[in-house]
């Protein structure tokens, strides 16, 4: 594929120089620094027009190194269906948010009464558990069709009565064209480059020429896969679609996701996209093209 081949020529061609200098080979571990390619995703906060992008690279920038001490949201829901929302890092356990919700509630009784549950809606049918005191990584863990409950464990209550099985549906149901083309951009570069500075200059040199070693190339390997899910992830978004107005939509999406993927200098992504865009799967829908709008057809070409 083109787009591959322009990565791989691209990662050797400027990742060989940089890994065989001995000043790249000799970062401290308390202090490693990465070589920018063409390739590297400029993420510094001046390179990007869009504010609220830009905020969103300058959020991950201030935690890149510090990954555990990053700060999420977390939705927590009473029986009555009040709920607050809590910051919490990654290593805060349920029993911590237990806590925090029984101050912020203004519930009186101790916290040894009271658990964190997890209530999921499948097949209409409403499932409840009780998550361990001891269990952390609360944000990443919740599916998208769950909510976190706090709950009295001496009260036989009803979390989450029949009526609102509706709405749990509604709430797990996002379309993609909701989804903020900016935003998916900043997702798609912050997702990448996790994966990109997790890379050790071992796995270059291994990669180059082909050697074997103890640790081998497992993060590198991982980022060489993205090129091929993003495109694939493209081409399935838009032939999956039935609703031919839809599916028009859904091509333009994608080129407004493209061309901010070039604004951010995610020129990965970027390639990975038009790639999609430029399948045969794709391109044979002629009636889902003539509704694109030419300013966006442009945009493509």
């Amino acid at each position: 594929m083109k787009s591959i081949n322009l990565f791989l020529y691209d990662l050797e061609t400027t990742t060989i120089d940089n890994v065989l200098d001995s000043s790249s080979l000799s970062v401290s571990n308390s202090n490693k620094s990465l070589n920018r390619s063409s390739s590297n995703p400029d993420l510094s906060p001046s390179s990007i027009s869009n504010k609220s992008m830009s905020s969103s690279i300058s959020t991950f920038n201030d935690t890149i190194n510090d990954d555990d001490n990053a700060t999420f949201v977390v939705k927590v829901f009473r029986s009555d269906q009040s709920y607050k929302y809590f910051p919490v890092l990654k290593d805060t356990t349920a029993k911590q948010l237990v806590m925090l919700a029984i101050t912020e509630f203004g519930i009186l009784d101790q916290s040894r009464y009271y658990s964190l549950c997890e209530v999921s809606v499948e097949n209409d049918v409403i499932k409840q558990k009780r998550l361990p005191d001891h269990i952390d990584n609360l944000p990443e863990r919740l599916p998208i069709n769950a909510r976190y409950y706090l709950r009295n464990n001496h009260a036989i209550e009803t979390l989450v009565p029949d009526h609102l099985i509706n709405e749990f549906i509604r709430e797990a149901r996002i379309h993609f064209l909701q989804l903020d083309p900016l935003e998916v951009c900043a997702q798609l570069t912050l997702k990448d480059f996790a994966i990109f500075k997790s890379i050790q200059p071992t796995e270059y040199i291994d990669y180059i020429f082909k050697l074997k070693s103890s640790y081998g190339t497992p993060h590198l390997d991982k980022f060489l896969l993205l090129p091929n899910q993003e495109m694939y992830w493209t081409i399935t978004e838009i032939i999956r679609e039935t609703n031919l107005m839809q599916r028009s939509k859904t091509i333009k999406h994608f080129i407004k996701i493209a061309k901010s993927c070039k604004d951010m200098k995610n020129f990965n992504s970027m390639f990975s996209i038009v790639s999609g865009l430029d399948h045969k799967a794709v391109q044979r829908l002629q009636a889902s093209w003539e509704h694109v709008p030419e300013k966006y057809k442009k945009i493509f070409e």
